[in-house]
């Protein structure tokens, strides 16, 4: 989905539906100890090229709704053609304070997601979200991999306030 049209503290989850379709999960969280209902779409192709050996191509689009109202959004892909994955060894390169979002771009990528408050602390700020998530089969064993950045940033300044980094690995 192009999320180029969509208006976070606008959009609704109707909007959402209405461009990409019947999702395959709806549903409530908490996510950033934020209440919110969120709609998913994943789809896997085990016979299409991953961006890795050994795993399994796949994507995933989820958005966070609060009040129906869009706050939030993640893609994730593991898929050679579009992969998310980035080089987390750079994250230590962003301070917060001085980093501008446009610098945390050049350095990290192209970010496939974004918040808005409350899913971001101040309501002035906005963050860039970089997620990336993959599965690999290994006979009967199956292990899982999540990464996730948030960059939290003043649109006024386009400085950094926040940076947040979490990974999980699942064997």
């Amino acid at each position: 989905m192009d999320t180029n049209k969509l208006t976070y503290g606008k959009s609704t989850s109707v909007d959402i539906v209405q461009t990409q379709g019947t999702p395959n999960n709806t549903g409530s969280m908490t996510k950033k100890d934020v209440a919110v209902d969120f709609i998913g779409y994943a789809y896997a192709d085990a016979n299409a090229e991953a961006d890795m050996k050994g795993v399994t191509p796949a994507r995933g689009q989820t958005f966070f709704f609060k009040d129906d109202v869009l706050i939030g959004s993640e893609f994730t892909s593991s898929w050679k053609s579009d992969s998310t994955d980035f080089d987390d060894s750079k994250i230590d390169m962003i301070k917060k304070g001085s980093t501008t979002i446009e610098e945390v771009i050049t350095l990290i990528g192209e970010p496939r997601g974004e918040y808005i408050h409350p899913l971001v602390k101040n309501e002035e700020e906005r963050a860039k979200v970089y997620v990336y998530s993959q599965t690999i089969v290994s006979g009967l064993t199956i292990s899982s991999k999540r990464k996730e950045l948030i960059v939290s940033y003043d649109p006024a300044t386009n400085i950094v306030t926040d940076v947040e980094f979490n990974q999980l690995n699942v064997e």
